[in-house]
């Protein structure tokens, strides 16, 4: 899998906080609504196991499309990792099901959260990413402050074809998800059966990453992009909630800032 999307999300997610923080005219706060939790790395082993079951005999491309066909049929899905990209860490925590996504990207330990319903995608800036990225925007201390005021327990409606937000947007959206990341740079090649986060895994390598699926049920368990890069799990399948619009009240819409 080549990961078109880990070489730029850290940049996303920068990116859309700095366009939101920009100008917006100062109004009432809302009341403050339930901050989105931050996110931790997974942490993962991996160990031989000695005994192929279920799918693992299947050849390397029929495994793959049970894989992609498997996290599709889910109801839900979770999704955890981090990513470094030119030194700014990115932990990410997306839940996906068949009718909608939600997650958080924390940067740099400043969580931004977004919830992805149909076509319209919320945004939600935690206060000290705002003031983080008004600082590195230069912006004078009232400017911050205004800012943070006006997005204290709000989120930021978009459309999903804001193309300023389209990255974060799609990683959060299962189709997009699946058709984005689920694409093999080079031949597939199985590696051999291995407990991958307490799950016996067959590998799938395509010459840069690598797909663990469960050997016995076909769905991905991780995805890595080789020795000492990137690495994500997928947990929680048929568990999770489909997520809900913000309250009214706590809406902004975005093209009132400009977005």
């Amino acid at each position: 899998m080549s990961f078109p999307w880990i070489r730029t999300i850290a940049t996303t997610a920068l990116v859309a906080a700095a366009t939101t923080a920009c100008g917006p005219d100062q109004q009432q706060p809302a009341s403050q609504s339930t901050p989105t939790p931050s996110t931790k790395a997974v942490v993962t082993t991996s160990t031989p196991t000695p005994t192929p079951t279920g799918v693992a005999e299947l050849d390397a491309k029929a495994l793959f499309a049970k894989a992609k066909a498997a996290i599709l049929a889910a109801d839900s899905v979770r999704l955890r990792g981090s990513v470094v990209e030119e030194g700014s860490k990115t932990a990410i925590d997306i839940h996906l099901t068949k009718t909608g996504g939600q997650g958080t990207f924390t940067v740099d330990g400043s969580p931004i959260g977004i919830t992805v319903i149909g076509k319209t995608a919320y945004l939600q800036l935690s206060e000290k990413f705002v003031r983080a990225q008004g600082k590195a925007e230069k912006d004078t201390a009232a400017e911050i402050n205004a800012t943070v005021e006006l997005l204290k327990g709000r989120w930021v409606k978009l459309t999903k074809k804001d193309s300023d937000f389209q990255d974060m947007i799609d990683l959060v959206t299962r189709e997009t998800f699946v058709k984005n990341v689920f694409q093999p740079s080079g031949t597939l090649t199985k590696k051999p059966l291995t407990t991958v986060d307490g799950v016996a895994s067959i590998g799938l390598f395509d010459g840069e990453g690598t797909l663990w699926v469960d050997s016995q049920t076909g769905r991905p368990v991780r995805i890595e992009a080789g020795t000492g890069g990137p690495a994500f799990g997928f947990s929680d399948y048929d568990r999770l909630k489909a997520p809900k619009a913000p309250a009214p009240d706590s809406v902004i819409d975005g093209k009132q800032m400009g977005l």
